[in-house]
């Protein structure tokens, strides 16, 4: 469990400095894809917060928020990502075009560990096997965002 707070205390720096910049200038797909971003981290949020002690574990509300963040996961989250689309003011980095293949299985991964996120959550799993499933689902939002997004 441990590790999985350490992923949250990461995904949750870096969902909060990405929001800080905010989306000004942005439009079209990549507009959309920070859209899309905030709306992972509007979710991971409450959840870990649950997770961390800060406000009363409700498995209804995890399952709920895991299964927004699943729908933003996979072909949905790739779609965002089309080529010659490197926009200012993305936060892309040209990388997720030269291994479209590691890009596309962190955005299945996420996919899948928010649906078992849910799963878990929805079948009244207890706190320390939800803090699990969602130590694997911020840990592939870390991976992610090492490897293929720009640091500012």
């Amino acid at each position: 469990m441990r590790s999985g707070l350490k992923e949250l205390a990461f995904v949750t720096a870096l969902l909060s400095a990405g929001v800080a910049w905010g989306h000004d200038g942005a439009s079209g797909v990549v507009r959309e894809r920070m859209d899309a971003m905030s709306a992972i981290g509007k979710n991971m949020k409450p959840i870990g917060r649950m997770l961390k002690g800060g406000a009363p574990y409700d498995p209804a509300s995890v399952a709920k928020a895991a299964k927004a963040i699943a729908q933003h996961g996979g072909e949905a989250l790739t779609a965002l990502f089309p080529d010659d689309s490197l926009q200012s003011p993305t936060e892309a980095a040209p990388a997720i075009w030269t291994d479209w293949r590691t890009f596309s299985a962190y955005a299945d991964d996420l996919r899948s560990s928010a649906v078992a996120l849910e799963t878990l959550a929805r079948d009244g799993a207890d706190k320390q096997a939800v803090a699990g499933a969602f130590g694997t689902l911020a840990g592939t939002c870390k991976s992610c965002h090492e490897a293929f997004r720009i640091k500012k």
